[in-house]
């Protein structure tokens, strides 16, 4: 007699080998408008604050840097939230414990690094506009309105945006498209919608080359941690070499 094995540990099992996303279109619309929901809520209410309260408005660059990393925090109990929603959990996502073939990303870290320089300067070339990183206001925000704010705005940054951008950009929309598109075309969507999502024009070619990289490690290690790891190393250069700056 075969006992059959659990809903989620099927599930479980079958992320490891492939990228597609457990979640159905009904499940990912409500993940992502709730996601869209909370960013309008927190931002709405920073603006409230600043407009409303004494003195808030003299201290703009403070309140805008503590909200950092309080909507990368409400984003992750969102997406929590939206999983747990929809009968499943992180590792059903993608996040699958690495294995050995993390490795490679001491390679292709450096490349990615590499490719992305050099579109920034192909930018730079093209339209005659200074080499901008995806940093820039964190930065002139960090720098502005002092060490403590620096540490809030890093840890958003570097730790917890990398998170919950990885789950939605390429767990539930890279992962939905997958099931219909396949490997190739999904990256391709994927990467476009990251990219505007961030919303700077000068910038497009950059995240478009950024989303595609990640969906390639996405897809290239069957789990979620290599696109984060990557993500993280990234930001942690900018946000570093800010933080340090600032502290000293």
């Amino acid at each position: 007699m075969t006992i059959s094995p659990p809903l989620v540990d099927t599930l479980s099992a079958s992320s490891s080998t492939n990228a597609h996303s457990p979640l159905n279109l009904r499940q990912s619309l409500v993940l992502l408008v709730s996601a869209v929901v909370a960013t309008v809520l927190i931002l709405g209410i920073t603006v409230l604050v600043i407009i409303l309260i004494p003195g808030a408005r003299e201290n703009g660059l403070v309140v805008l840097g503590v909200t950092f990393p309080v909507h990368a925090a409400l984003l992750l109990v969102v997406t929590h939230w939206g999983l747990r929603r929809a009968g499943i959990g992180w590792r059903t996502l993608g996040f699958t414990r690495p294995t050995l073939h993390i490795l490679h990303l001491l390679w292709q870290i450096p490349v990615i690094f590499v490719a992305l320089l050099t579109v920034q300067l192909l930018t730079f070339a093209v339209t005659g506009t200074p080499p901008v990183s995806e940093g820039g206001g964190i930065d002139a925000l960090t720098t502005s309105a002092g060490p403590l704010v620096a540490l809030a705005v890093f840890i958003g940054a570097s730790l917890l945006t990398p998170l919950w951008e990885e789950a939605i950009f390429r767990g539930v929309i890279h992962g939905g498209l997958r099931r219909r598109f396949g490997c190739f075309l999904a990256s391709l969507l994927s990467a476009a919608i990251f990219a505007a999502f961030h919303g700077v024009p000068i910038l497009l070619p950059y995240m478009l080359t950024l989303g595609l990289a990640l969906a390639f490690l996405r897809e290239f290690h069957r789990t979620l941690w290599a696109s984060v790891i990557m993500h993280v190393c990234l930001n942690s250069l900018v946000g570093s070499a800010v933080l340090i700056s600032v502290l000293t």
